[in-house]
């Protein structure tokens, strides 16, 4: 699963309503392929790699699209026969002078066993000059009642290099007997003005640590 205040954007998204409606719409699309799909720490791919893409349609400040994925879950008469997840999604993302605020829904799907559930994401982005960025994001499964917390930042040098990292947890919300927390930390390179290769190191109190590189081109 991918893997972005509501008050402030619902009033912004009243004033803005006219601009919206002049600017043109945008479609973005790609595609990449990861040595071991990862999400908070866990292996979604069996450590094995994993074809990834998506297509997202924008205006203005609201956007939506879909991301999907190729899995392999281990075991389980569920999720063990499951094979490509599909990620729908829906949002609004607002820039406040220098502060990015974005507020979406994600509706998780699988090709067999079909809906899993959603969550709520509101992130929020600031630039440190040129230097990099920092970054907070805050997940809400209402049918599970999980939670999940992430503080993030990026260092930006020579043009085409980006050194980060970010960690996070579940607040003990998932009932795994303790909190669980992950972290990841790695260097990208841009490749051109599309591509881009990634390598980072992923690791959680409940995984083993993976090393991951991933390439991907934007469109």
């Amino acid at each position: 699963m991918i893997g972005r205040i509501l008050g402030g954007i619902a009033v912004a998204g009243v004033l803005a309503g006219s601009a919206v409606a002049q600017q043109r719409p945008e479609l973005s699309y790609g595609i990449g392929v990861t040595s071991n799909y990862i999400h908070k720490g866990s292996t979604q791919s069996n450590d094995n790699p994993a074809l990834q893409g998506y297509v997202e349609g924008s205006a203005g400040m609201f956007y939506g699209g879909v991301w999907a994925s190729t899995v392999d879950f281990p075991g389980g008469e569920d999720l063990g026969r499951d094979r490509v997840e599909f990620d729908i999604y829906a949002g609004i993302r607002k820039t406040f002078d220098l502060l990015t605020i974005d507020a979406s829904y994600y509706r998780y799907l699988y090709d067999r066993s079909g809906d899993c559930c959603g969550e709520f994401k509101l992130a929020a982005s600031y630039p440190m000059a040129d230097l990099g960025s920092l970054g907070a994001e805050l997940d809400y499964d209402p049918s599970g009642q999980t939670k999940w917390g992430k503080l993030g930042a990026e260092i930006y040098f020579a043009d085409v290099w980006t050194v980060g990292g970010a960690v996070g947890t579940d607040f003990n919300s998932e009932d795994l007997g303790e909190r669980k927390v992950a972290y990841d930390v790695g260097v990208n390179r841009t490749l051109g003005d599309n591509a881009n290769v990634d390598l980072r190191y992923f690791d959680s109190n409940f995984d083993p640590g993976h090393v991951v590189v991933s390439i991907g081109m934007d469109f």
